[in-house]
């Protein structure tokens, strides 16, 4: 499918086993779901990659190829969101409050990562969704604003699929235009089993 641009995201925090979503004041919303929507002014780029494996190995014999197969999936995302609050960061990479300020944990948390991606001839979408994984919160670049312009800086993550235990995989991905799609709130509650199809508020902080 012809896709372009990303019509938007979700996120999500889990227990640590990956089985169930964090709801919340412990998660990033009621249901468990944040989406990265205006709340934040949105996703500037998704970057997937390794959703197949880096390449084929090859066995030969008697001369000739026998067979050959795909290196092990390692599916990974670069995440740029223009404007997370601190809280939401601090859920999703690992940091805890400490004093007035924050800090990492020993500990990453399990998340969830969904990217949602239009197509270009048509109404239809790609939902690229990976139910368990990790952020890296990643660097951050400062440079002077000048007389001409101001210089943002926004949030860069790093996302790295691990094997969920509902789906016993890394990742799926829905498109719109199979015939036994149904709707978002099916997937969502595919993909989390304990998710209930409520209204996504943020978690009072």
């Amino acid at each position: 499918m012809l896709l372009h641009g990303i019509s938007t995201a979700w996120i999500a925090v889990k227990s640590q086993d990956g089985k169930s979503l964090a709801k919340g004041d412990t998660g990033l919303s009621q249901n468990g779901l944040l989406e990265l929507d205006h709340s934040v002014l949105g996703v500037a780029s998704a970057e997937l990659k390794g959703l197949d494996g880096s390449k084929l190995e090859k066995i030969s014999g008697n001369n000739s190829i026998q067979f050959s197969y795909a290196d092990p999936l390692n599916p990974t995302c670069s995440l740029t969101v223009n404007s997370l609050s601190m809280d939401v960061l601090a859920k999703i990479v690992g940091m805890e409050k400490q004093g007035g300020g924050w800090q990492m944990k020993d500990n990453k948390p399990t998340t969830a990562l969904i990217v949602k991606a239009p197509s270009l001839v048509s109404d239809a979408f790609v939902y690229f969704c990976f139910p368990s994984g990790n952020f890296l919160m990643g660097d951050k670049k400062l440079d002077s604003d000048s007389d001409s312009k101001k210089t943002p800086v926004t949030d860069a993550l790093s996302f790295a699929a691990v094997d969920d235990p509902n789906i016993n995989d890394m990742y799926r991905i829905y498109s719109t235009v199979d015939s036994d799609w149904k709707d978002e709130q099916t997937m969502f509650k595919e993909l989390f089993p304990d998710y209930s199809a409520t209204t996504p508020q943020p978690a009072q902080k």
